[in-house]
């Protein structure tokens, strides 16, 4: 089976990487109750202020872990540029989401950074995780996985956001935004998994991706 090189900081972004996996998934939760409950009615928006505080902390949580991830990726121009600019957009996310439940900022300013930081740490899952694709020392799941959500998200946001801006019958304009919607939510859905997923590489209690037809070695 194929062993990973530790390196240091993996342990502690491990058990971030599990916390931000267990956070995503009641960000997940609770969205979806938010919209199946609280918007038909009108509110209150019980649901949607726990979605807000879950981000904030989520944004939080995923730094060191997107900066340890970093770490495995092969040096170029723009792998740098790349993670800060991917750091900064969590932490605007997170003081965003902050700022929202605590009725400092309004909800729509507050959505735009949001939304802002969640593309630009799509952009960072597509592109690191296609160039970590490539790198022997990482798991082909963990990066294919990762490719998905970012390429998924790329797509669906302009997808659907076509869908509404788009002239002619109802059904079309419909019809596009639904399967933008779909792209952008299978993406959000797959998110946690691959922090539960990083965090079982980054704790190393696994040797992943045994070749096929493999048998161990006699002790």
């Amino acid at each position: 089976m194929q062993q990973f090189t530790e390196i240091p900081g993996d342990r502690a972004a491990s058990v971030l990487a599990y916390s931000a996996a267990a956070v995503g998934v009641a960000g997940v939760l609770t969205l979806g109750a938010m919209y199946a409950v609280e918007v038909p009615r009108g509110g209150p928006f019980v649901f949607g202020a726990i979605n807000d505080a879950t981000g904030a902390v989520f944004n939080v949580l995923v730094i060191p872990v997107i900066m340890q991830v970093h770490k495995r990726l092969p040096k170029a121009p723009w792998t740098e540029p790349l993670k800060w600019v991917t750091v900064a957009a969590c932490a605007a996310g997170a003081t965003s989401s902050a700022l929202l439940v605590l009725k400092v900022l309004d909800f729509e300013p507050s959505t735009a950074v949001s939304v802002a930081a969640i593309v630009i740490q799509g952009v960072w899952f597509l592109m690191a995780n296609n160039k970590l694709l490539h790198v022997e020392d990482y798991p082909k799941v963990l990066a294919k996985l990762g490719r998905f959500i970012g390429g998924a998200l790329l797509l669906g946001l302009p997808v659907a956001g076509l869908g509404f801006l788009l002239p002619g019958p109802e059904w079309l304009r419909y019809a596009v935004m639904g399967v933008g919607f779909i792209a952008g939510a299978s993406s959000w859905a797959a998110w946690p998994y691959w922090y539960f997923k990083a965090g079982r590489f980054l704790g190393h209690k696994r040797a992943a991706e045994a070749p096929r037809g493999a048998s161990p070695e006699p002790a």
